[in-house]
């Protein structure tokens, strides 16, 4: 790994990401993200989904704390508005902290360099399914209701 971070022309140093340390989340014991295969992770939980709709404007998402799949749901330039609730705020906060590459937009035109600052995203810290009996119960406004 300290080879990686030289810049002697060895292959380490040229290829850094491939030395670079993993990172893993954990919570309550049980593992749920790492660095090491984080990104065809969450393609595969998104592109698929977001390919075979033909228009998708706004986007929900329940968790997803460590921003990853907002990332990837971004990378859409159809989508207007992409809502993420997440129950805890101190995930997201940590993850903006220690795991910057999971939540990293900079590379997305009109994006900014954390996904939650971007302008299409709404995250909200709070519980999804109280979120979702707010929204998608008798006496909403039917506009409100709508996500592709």
């Amino acid at each position: 790994y300290q080879r990686s971070l030289s810049n002697d022309g060895s292959y380490q140093s040229q290829h850094p990401e491939l030395f670079a340390p993993n990172k893993v989340v954990f919570l309550d014991g049980v593992k749920q993200s790492s660095l090491n295969g984080d990104a065809g992770y969450h393609e595969s939980l998104v592109h698929p989904g977001m390919f075979m709709h033909d228009d998708p404007k706004r986007v929900a998402i329940i968790g997803g704390g460590e921003g990853a799949t907002l990332r990837e749901v971004l990378k859409h330039d159809t989508v207007e508005k992409c809502t993420m609730v997440e129950i805890d705020e101190l995930m997201v906060t940590t993850s903006r902290k220690y795991l910057k590459e999971w939540s990293d937009c900079s590379d997305i035109v009109g994006s900014e360099e954390w996904c939650v600052d971007d302008p299409r995203a709404d995250v909200r810290y709070e519980d999804a399914v109280a979120w979702f009996i707010d929204r998608f119960g008798d006496g909403v406004d039917e506009t409100e209701k709508k996500f592709d």
